[in-house]
């Protein structure tokens, strides 16, 4: 073990932290932060009990005053403070292992100009089953955590909408993209495995959403709008083809908000 991994770990020990064996982390949410001003800034999106949570920084290093969850009941507990280190996640427990969270309050700040994001992921272990109870398992969980089965994979035509949930054997999930807040937002998806793509899919989770811009940048720096002005139905594929003659993409871009709430994640899909 090098001296950097022993630091770490020791200051896990200190505030908390613990990084748990063959732990299953499921992507929940994230949260903006602005630059250089500590924000107050709370999640509160859950459908069960947890036994972990996890964070992560993008897109910048992020300095938190404190992480602090409050409990059901109003119980609350300080689970992180320091610097969260760009795609290095933070690991922490939850007082007695499995309670029910009503919120998560971050005050933190991005080192970068144009901020950044922390990523809320949680450990749902042996309560799964709770969260498929939780009166938004249709709307959200099921986009998150998978459906169960899915009859008859099928060809998903294209373009438009696909089937709703599932996809045949051709696509590859690459990630997923969150979008916040009433008016069109930026994300870009970058580092990602875009060689010889033929056709991308995009598939809201949360809610309905619409993308007023689609669009790659190829690894030989040309820039192409796929589709503009489209609304996307929560849960189905809908599919932009790659011309054929520029097929290896080395960035995704999309411009998109929810339709009918507050926040929506988009899964991005290729087929090669």
């Amino acid at each position: 073990m090098n001296r950097t991994t022993m630091l770490f770990m020791a200051a896990a020990m200190a505030i908390g932290v613990s990084v748990p064996a063959n732990a299953e982390y499921v992507r929940l949410g994230s949260v903006d932060v602005g630059y250089h001003v500590d924000k107050d800034t709370a999640y509160t999106r859950f459908g069960g009990r947890m036994e972990a949570l996890r964070f992560t920084a993008s897109r910048s290093d992020i300095d938190c005053r404190s992480i602090v969850v409050r409990y059901r009941g109003g119980e609350t507990q300080n689970v992180f403070s320091g610097r969260l280190d760009e795609r290095r996640p933070v690991d922490v427990d939850l007082r007695g292992r499995a309670r029910i969270v009503d919120n998560i309050r971050f005050v933190c700040r991005s080192q970068e100009w144009s901020g950044g994001k922390i990523f809320i992921s949680a450990e749902v272990g042996r309560y799964r089953d709770e969260w498929r109870h939780d009166r938004d398992w249709d709307r959200m969980w099921s986009g998150i955590f998978g459906p169960g089965p899915v009859p008859g994979p099928g060809p998903v035509p294209g373009p438009g909408p696909g089937p709703m949930y599932g996809h045949d054997s051709d696509w590859v999930v690459l990630g997923r993209s969150s979008f916040e807040g009433r008016n069109d937002t930026d994300s870009n998806v970058l580092g990602w495995g875009g060689r010889h793509v033929e056709s991308i899919a995009l598939r809201p989770i949360e809610d309905d959403a619409h993308c007023s811009s689609v669009g790659v940048t190829y690894d030989n720096r040309r820039s192409q709008q796929l589709a503009d002005r489209r609304n996307l139905e929560r849960g189905r594929l809908n599919v932009y083809d790659v011309p054929g003659n520029q097929r290896n993409i080395a960035k995704l871009w999309l411009r998109c908000r929810a339709l009918h709430s507050y926040r929506v994640t988009i899964e991005v899909l290729v087929r090669k």
